[in-house]
């Protein structure tokens, strides 16, 4: 991006055009057309996010999850990924359901992640549909193994 570009953009963001807040933290993070900025990237993510729009959200939840210009706070990445999924963002619906699965920032619970990964697989989020595959294998493996189990327990 050009030095013009980018100052239209922060003047479009600066007017509260949420889409431009959140491509200026684009911009920020990338290092396009401006000096890589991780803390204003997040700063310009915040603007967009308080307006409701779910790409910010799901950019501040991964900054959040990931400590990314941020301090690491997993409960708030939950909150944003939460906003943005509850907008139907499937990436954001994807990761909410591993942090279900893993109790990551909320209480394990793999029956809502299994929720949100079939929420994101049908707004499209095709990934989602291989965590579904894993942990159905998962919860088949775990059931020949209660089998094999009971098995041995009755020949004792």
């Amino acid at each position: 991006m050009t030095k013009e570009q980018f100052k239209e953009l922060e003047k479009r963001a600066k007017s509260g055009d949420a889409v431009a807040e959140y491509d200026l933290g684009v911009a920020y993070q990338r290092g396009d057309g401006v000096k890589a900025d991780l803390k204003r990237a997040v700063v310009w993510w915040k603007k967009s996010a308080e307006a409701g729009y779910a790409l910010a959200e799901y950019n501040l939840a991964v900054a959040y999850q990931r400590g990314l210009g941020v301090k690491e706070d997993l409960k708030l990445a939950v909150r944003y990924y939460t906003s943005a999924a509850e907008k139907h963002f499937g990436p954001a619906e994807y990761n909410l359901g591993f942090c279900y699965f893993n109790g990551s920032g909320v209480e394990r619970d793999p029956k809502r992640a299994l929720f949100w990964w079939n929420s994101a697989l049908s707004h499209g989020f095709q990934k989602a549909g291989e965590a579904i595959g894993k942990f159905a294998a998962r919860l088949m493996q775990a059931e020949e193994e209660r089998e094999q189990q009971s098995k041995k327990e009755q020949h004792s």
